[in-house]
């Protein structure tokens, strides 16, 4: 009996993979919505990181899904920095994606003055 759990647990284990995906957005100088990362339909768990030291400007952070499979729906909205703790420069996101589309935006309050380089980090750990 112990020896059936221990297989089917590592068979589960065997199912779950993660990666870790680096990279920058270049936030463009204008008030304009601009998809930051867009992430395929899929089944996993999602962590993000986006270090916004660089911003100078208030920031609208939108998060999408299209639960219906083809329209997006926006089901969060922060400005950064007012809604976030002081001093934070890096945003986290958290999200388990569930076969759907999902992507996070960025809309400049007012043009920045220059673009403005957003490094970022994402773990994604496929969940299907």
């Amino acid at each position: 009996m112990g020896i059936k759990i221990e297989r089917y647990i590592l068979s589960q284990v065997d199912k779950i993979s993660a990666s870790v995906t680096t990279g920058t957005y270049s936030h463009p100088n204008d008030t304009n919505e601009h998809d930051v990362l867009v992430f395929n339909a899929a089944i996993q768990d999602i962590e993000i990181s986006l270090d916004v030291n660089a911003l100078t400007q208030s920031v609208e952070i939108r998060e999408y899904e299209a639960v219906d499979g083809t329209n997006y729906r926006q089901i969060s909205f922060k400005t950064f920095p007012t809604d976030f703790d002081t001093n934070t420069k890096v945003i986290l996101i958290s999200f388990k994606q569930k076969n759907r589309n999902y992507k996070i935006t960025f809309k400049s309050t007012v043009a920045e003055g220059a673009t403005r380089n957003i490094p970022y980090v994402y773990r994604t750990e496929d969940r299907s």
